[in-house]
């Protein structure tokens, strides 16, 4: 019988060296064992050099391996120098004050390996908790969205967990439904870096831009080149913890209840430059897209992107020679009429 791939886990870190260690024990948890996993600190100033390297010595584990950066290359970056250190069908990016669940990439695995369809990306809900590992919220409610509600709904029983009340744990039954979304929509979500799971020959394919024009965001840039050329799969379960301690680069709100802002940074000046540079990446190697999923999906993702940023799509060019499709072996290449799947 066919074995399940290995996965290999990119940790990125810079100066999160009171959470960098319950990450790195998460990853070591996992109920699945064959796992590689790169540490990478992006030229810390704090002791999350010290942290790392005392975390790693306890765990002695052969599966994991440490690099340190002398220079800050941000969440792009970094990501990429622990790519470079692992050779995985599969990749995961786990945020270093963020931590998984021991089920997690069991969970992902399993999604990927359905029987229905392929796609570059799973990901899943999350739990929200303090810097002191308390729960704020069940869900990011951002994940799988009504986008508008104006009646009152029950909530299925299902979603209440059990609270033990001597021990005060917190247990949701298992939730094993999946949904596949075959196309991306301006108001669609997935959730934050720690959720995902990405086939490693669609990242390389994407995650080409220049360090500094990719600092932070790469879970919503990573994710919207997903949605636009495969569809991505949603798992309705919350495998890790989305950790709000105050310092987030991002969520620097405070969950308030409802459809909260996990940050008071305007959404916008985040959305579209991203947008931007999707666009950008989609044209400059058009040639190389096109191989991999066909001419009707990289001309609908195109228009798709186009019509968010108010730019015309560009003329379609005679395609050029590029880089070689290794996702077209994975999804095959489809019929180049307009609007193809």
């Amino acid at each position: 019988m066919p074995v399940a791939p290995t996965v290999g886990v990119v940790i990125a870190n810079h100066n999160n060296s009171d959470f960098v260690g319950k990450a790195i024990e998460s990853v070591a948890r996992q109920s699945v064992r064959n796992i590689r996993a790169v540490i990478v600190d992006d030229a810390s100033t704090d002791r999350s050099d010290e942290t790392i390297r005392a975390c790693l010595s306890q765990l002695d584990d052969g599966r994991f391996r440490y690099l340190k950066l002398e220079s800050n290359v941000g969440q792009g970056g970094a990501i990429r120098r622990g790519l470079a250190e692992l050779d995985t069908p599969f990749v995961c990016f786990l945020d270093s004050d963020d931590l998984w669940y021991d089920d997690f990439i069991i969970r992902h695995v399993a999604a990927h390996m359905n029987a229905d369809i392929p796609v570059a990306l799973t990901y899943c809900d999350s739990h929200i908790i303090d810097g002191d590992d308390r729960m704020l919220a069940g869900t990011a409610w951002w994940f799988d969205a009504i986008p508008t509600e104006t009646s009152p709904r029950k909530i299925d029983a299902a979603l209440i967990p059990r609270l033990d009340p001597k021990t005060g744990e917190l247990a949701w039954p298992t939730n094993g439904e999946i949904t596949f979304h075959p196309h991306w929509t301006p108001g669609g979500a997935t959730n934050s870096t720690a959720s995902m799971m990405f086939r490693r020959s669609f990242v390389d394919l994407v995650l080409v831009p220049p360090n500094e024009d990719l600092r932070l965001y790469v879970d919503f840039y990573l994710s919207t080149f997903a949605a636009l050329l495969t569809g991505v799969i949603a798992i309705h379960e919350a495998l890790y913890a989305y950790r709000m301690h105050g310092r987030n680069k991002h969520s620097n709100a405070t969950v308030m209840g409802g459809k909260y802002n996990s940050s008071t940074r305007p959404w916008e000046s985040v959305r579209t430059p991203s947008l931007k540079l999707i666009r950008t990446v989609l044209e400059s190697d058009a040639a190389a897209f096109r191989t991999a999923f066909g001419e009707g999906r990289h001309a609908e993702a195109m228009a798709l992107i186009a019509g968010e940023i108010d730019e015309p799509p560009p003329a379609e060019e005679t395609p050029k020679p590029g880089r070689s499709g290794v996702l077209g072996r994975l999804f095959g290449k489809t019929d180049p009429s307009p609007g193809t799947p």
